[in-house]
């Protein structure tokens, strides 16, 4: 909630104001202790505690009997992600066997999750990972295995070798776990602000990088998608009038992508503008679809499976367009602070 103060005035020419109790409180600061004042490109300043020592977070989650194992997930996932460092679960008589295994079924899909105390009726968990992590080698190592599944994807689909995306799902598994440890630093910065930590990465800088994790997660579901698409054809292989353009699209598709990521982390607004004023279309792909489906040279599975990949890779070119607009945003604030 919002507040207004007014400045007083120390001797001649100093100006103060006072911090409101409940923060203070809430910050468990008292007189004599130090905050660090950093100000933001708006020209305002943000106020922190200087941190002396560290404290670990903790949050406590009440488990309910009928609890089901979704909503366990939902619970671990979202104080992990907010940045916990102890998570204890709590029941009101006992954890079930059938519980506990849900709980560390969930954790061990998580980085850094490990449980160091177990009662009757509680489990405690806590995350061993480190507060900093390098975002934008995480985001490259991400986009390089988006790359690897949709290149593999693309051969599978020219070559009808549906071996080669055989096992390419699993790797959705490690770009989520990726996706969440670095979503949870990010949020933590958010949420438990330090001062050491936003002189490193500001607020803005959070919600940029949520914006591209979230956007990226999109892109890996639509290559994940198309990687099914091209298993569930199988026999049903596409004519050749659709199959080949459709193979040459997505070349460009994915060099779009790939633009798109390096010019956000080089901060190269030409290339990010080679992006947004590509005249790539996949009109033609669509009405390929529509005219081997007029002289009956496709089955309707198959069809169904072309129209799938099409609408993807359009959703992608779509996303590499997004990313790029926020590739030029950063550049440019960039360059404003170095003015």
């Amino acid at each position: 909630m919002s507040e207004t103060r007014k400045l007083q005035r120390i001797g001649g020419n100093t100006l103060y104001v006072s911090l409101p109790k409940r923060w203070t409180n809430r910050m468990q600061l008292k007189q004599g202790d130090k905050v660090t004042l950093i100000p933001q490109p708006d020209d305002s300043i943000s106020i922190y505690p200087t941190v002396k020592e560290e404290r670990l977070r903790e949050i406590i989650l009440e488990i309910n009997a009928k609890d089901s194992s979704q909503s366990l997930k939902r619970g671990i996932t979202a104080a992990y992600v907010d940045g916990f460092d102890m998570i204890k679960l709590k029941a009101e008589e006992r954890l079930s066997e059938e519980q506990q295994d849900t709980i560390r079924e969930i954790i061990d899909h998580l980085f850094g999750l490990e449980v160091i105390e177990l009662t009757r009726n509680t489990m405690t968990i806590q995350c061993l990972l480190k507060q900093t992590l390098p975002i934008e080698k995480t985001i490259q190592r991400i986009h390089n295995v988006i790359l690897s599944m949709f290149s593999e994807t693309v051969s599978a689909l020219k070559s009808k070798d549906i071996n080669l995306v055989k096992g390419l799902t699993r790797r959705m598994h490690d770009i989520k776990r990726l996706s969440l440890v670095t979503n949870r630093l990010l949020r933590s910065l958010i949420i438990f602000p330090r001062s050491a930590e936003i002189r490193e990465v500001s607020l803005i800088d959070c919600v940029d990088y949520l914006r591209i994790l979230h956007i990226i997660a999109e892109i890996a579901d639509n290559v994940n998608k198309i990687s099914e698409s091209v298993m569930a054809l199988g026999e049903q292989a596409l004519p050749n009038s659709i199959l080949e353009p459709l193979c040459q699209t997505c070349i460009p598709i994915q060099d779009l992508y790939d633009q798109s990521i390096r010019a956000l982390l080089s901060k190269d607004i030409p290339l990010a503008n080679r992006v947004l004023d590509s005249k790539l279309t996949l009109g033609n792909l669509w009405k390929l679809c529509r005219e081997a489906d007029e002289k009956s040279e496709i089955s309707s599975l198959a069809l169904s499976h072309a129209y799938l990949l099409i609408d993807n890779l359009k959703q992608m070119q779509q996303y590499a367009a997004e990313i790029a607009e926020i590739a030029i945003d950063r550049a440019e604030a960039e360059a404003k602070k170095g003015d």
